[in-house]
């Protein structure tokens, strides 16, 4: 009877009770859309990024990873044995050399990253060439500075920097091909080359780079460390990336947080005023013998249907949108 009479009341004031509803739909709604919202950008991060950059695991040359912010100009300082490519024959995997250097078409100077892979190699491990807006593989350059430099396929710029020698060199070059990744940091600065072009240019035969798939067992991860090279995974490469996006599902979670807690307030508004409004019935429901801690449950259920009609509407739309 109860229960009954909780169903009845609800609908007594429908504007104040719809008000209420939506109100605790659309925090629910929220909190499910943002944070749904943020996982999958951070999901699409890593995907591109590994589909287009780190693979599972990245080698470098000992030392490089620990300070790679402040080595960022100096890659060539940590070249990698050659002692280490017969542990990876049965990986899934690309060499390369990559270093800092800029470009100029004569009238500007960008900075760029070199990378330096073999083209069937790095387009079977990256699928580079389904990623061309135009051109081939080749000499690629990233879509972001082809805007910048004003640069389309065809066209002749200088790439300029520092070799493993400690001295500078330039060479000319003719672009083949304008890629677009959809990843951030590869699509504003990279130019990507033959890697024999590379170590050309670099005045080495080593690299510096290996992009590796696949799972690492034990043994082969303490036989690469004890040749000098440090073995990274995907998720401490992209360690960055996953706290700014961590960091961002916390903001949402705060701000849901609030919402919800003024939807809380809302609720006990709307059922505060219905004890007011209702003092003569609670009056005549004790008359007829229901005892107060009936008359709590009453309100009680009432509040309670309200936050259920409502989250579930918050829960079904959210879910559905995400």
């Amino acid at each position: 009877m109860i229960l009954k009479m909780a169903f009845r009341n609800i609908f007594r004031h429908r504007i104040r009770s719809v008000l209420t509803l939506a109100s605790l739909a659309f925090g629910i709604f929220f909190i499910i859309v943002g944070i749904g919202l943020n996982i999958g950008m951070e999901r699409r991060i890593i995907k591109i990024m590994k589909e287009k950059e780190t693979g599972d695991y990245k080698i470098y040359g000992k030392g490089y990873f620990e300070d790679k912010y402040e080595n960022t100009d100096d890659r060539l300082d940590f070249l990698i044995s050659k002692e280490v490519l017969p542990i990876l024959k049965k990986y899934d995997h690309s060499s390369r050399l990559v270093f800092s250097g800029t470009i100029t078409d004569g009238r500007y100077d960008y900075p760029v990253r070199v990378i330096g892979g073999d083209r069937e190699v790095e387009d079977r491990f990256f699928k580079r060439s389904s990623y061309l807006t135009h051109g081939s593989l080749g000499v690629v350059i990233s879509a972001i500075l082809a805007k910048d430099l004003n640069l389309q396929v065809g066209d002749p710029f200088v790439l300029m920097g520092t070799t493993a020698k400690e001295s500078l060199n330039a060479i000319d070059l003719v672009v083949t091909g304008i890629i677009k990744t959809g990843g951030l940091e590869f699509d504003l600065n990279t130019l990507l080359i033959d890697l024999k072009a590379a170590q050309e240019f670099a005045e080495t035969d080593d690299i510096n780079d290996i992009v590796l798939r696949g799972e690492i067992p034990p043994a082969d991860l303490s036989s690469l460390e004890e040749l000098g090279v440090e073995v990274i995974s995907y998720l401490d490469e992209l360690f960055d990336l996953i706290v700014i996006t961590k960091l961002k599902v916390k903001v949402v979670v705060i701000l849901s947080c609030i919402i919800l807690f003024m939807s809380g307030v809302g609720i006990v508004n709307t059922m505060l005023m219905a004890m007011l409004e209702r003092q003569k019935e609670i009056g005549i429901l004790m008359a007829n013998g229901l005892k107060p801690r009936e008359i709590m449950k009453l309100f009680l259920f009432e509040g309670s249907i309200l936050g259920g009609i409502g989250s579930s509407i918050g829960f079904i739309l959210g879910g559905s949108l995400v």
